[in-house]
């Protein structure tokens, strides 16, 4: 599907420049809506008919693939429009495509300023992120690169428990393996990475920081030369516990502090310094500090719409930036909840705990919004159709209807 007509539909008829989201699903949603909290209808650009594609608060655009054919179609849809637009990145394979063949619309569109592809690509490589910060002395887990079978007797070498992952992202390894295994011993260490190894040719073994679901916490931010914008949340889930994207987040004013500090330090020590990033952290309940975890370079997370919830909205800060606007006006409201209410309760059903949120805070649900209701129809069938009962299973078994996991709050 393709729009025929854009123009005169969304921030054009301000006179200003039109928003372009490159990528769907809650990564798209996300950013949707919160541009539309400030007035912003944009153009979404996804490679499939997804949820994010549903809302009513965009104008959605099909593309077949996130290669060069994006581009060719980005600049067919520039005729159309009257100003330079400007393109927000939700998911990774649009960013790497429009960094890829950035000069050819760089003419044309207004995005954030990005390294050399090369350093692109590498800066989203868990293995040279976790050297990058041990060099720049930032607080990190001992971490192995595993690329061969002989390399797995270096696993001895790190404390127990361990964590198994991909490094980078790795479509043979999505289909294949969990995102992530806590693993108790160095032999069964070695005997899951070797499984992988057949499989993908590299893995990634760290340190397990130990600590309850509820201690991961992270900064996003959107970069600029003079005053970086941050907010700084807390996961009160994630799905799968421990390991997985965010369920449930709010705000974490008490260590906004200390996180933004080690997040824009971070990213200006690799050099990247315009443009969306985040910073993922884990507490450790052993010493109580906090330790990077993993980066996002270039692009928005899946919960970015509890920054705007909560008053710092920065894709609008974004939007204002790239299209020459002054900077909105940021207040934070920390009494917000952003939750997906689906792996939410099946991530408390696995924990054996209620849904439990701070007290006296909103919750807004990432999908269900009875003024947008259509993405959560949307997502209500695709996770009844295709996902439910394998998630199911896997959080200890379905419920009935009249024992859903009941929503209290954290006292």
């Amino acid at each position: 599907m393709r729009v025929a007509r854009h123009a005169g539909t969304g921030a054009v008829q301000t006179g200003r420049p039109e928003a372009i989201v490159l990528g769907g699903l809650v990564n798209g949603l996300s950013v949707v809506r919160s541009l539309a909290k400030a007035g912003i209808r944009p153009i979404l650009v996804s490679n499939d008919r997804d949820l994010a594609t549903r809302s009513r608060y965009v104008r959605p655009h099909l593309v077949p693939e996130y290669n060069e054919t994006l581009v060719d179609e980005l600049l067919r849809l520039r005729q159309e429009l009257a100003f330079g637009p400007v393109l927000i990145c939700a998911q990774d394979a649009p960013l790497l495509a429009i960094s890829k063949y950035r000069e050819r619309l760089a003419p044309h569109f207004k995005f954030q300023d990005f390294p050399p592809h090369e350093k692109l690509v590498e800066l989203g490589h868990k293995d040279r992120f976790f050297q990058v910060a041990q060099e720049g002395r930032f607080p990190v887990p001992s971490t192995l690169l595993v690329r061969s079978h002989g390399d797995l007797s270096g696993i001895s070498q790190l404390r127990l428990p361990l964590c198994v992952k991909q490094n980078g992202h790795s479509k043979i390894y999505e289909r294949t393996f969990k995102k992530a295994y806590r693993v108790e011993s160095h032999a069964e260490a070695q005997a899951l990475c070797a499984r992988i190894l057949d499989v993908t040719g590299e893995v990634l073994v760290q340190e397990w920081i130990e600590g309850t679901n509820d201690s991961i916490y992270f900064s996003l931010c959107y970069m600029t030369r003079s005053k970086p914008v941050v907010f700084t949340g807390r996961k009160g889930r994630s799905w799968p516990p421990q390991i997985g994207v965010t369920a449930s987040c709010w705000a974490a004013p008490e260590a906004a502090e200390e996180l933004e500090d080690l997040t824009v330090r971070y990213f200006r020590h690799v050099g990247f310094t315009h443009g969306f990033c985040s910073m993922e952290f884990k507490r450790d309940q052993r010493d109580g500090r906090f330790l990077m975890v993993e980066p996002t370079v270039g692009r928005t997370n899946g919960q970015i719409e509890i920054s705007a919830l909560c008053g710092i909205n920065l894709c609008h800060v974004a939007y204002c930036d790239l299209a020459g606007l002054p900077r909105p006006p940021l207040r934070l409201d920390p009494t917000h909840v952003w939750r997906d209410e689906f792996t939410d309760a099946l991530a408390a059903r696995m924990l054996g705990t209620d849904c439990a949120y701070p007290p006296r805070h909103r919750i807004h649900n990432a999908f269900w919004r009875w003024d947008d209701p259509f993405p959560a129809l949307s997502a209500a069938s695709d996770f009844a159709g295709r996902g439910f009962r394998r998630l199911g299973r896997a959080a200890g078994g379905l419920w009935p209807l009249n024992q859903l996991p009941s929503y209290q709050r954290i006292s």
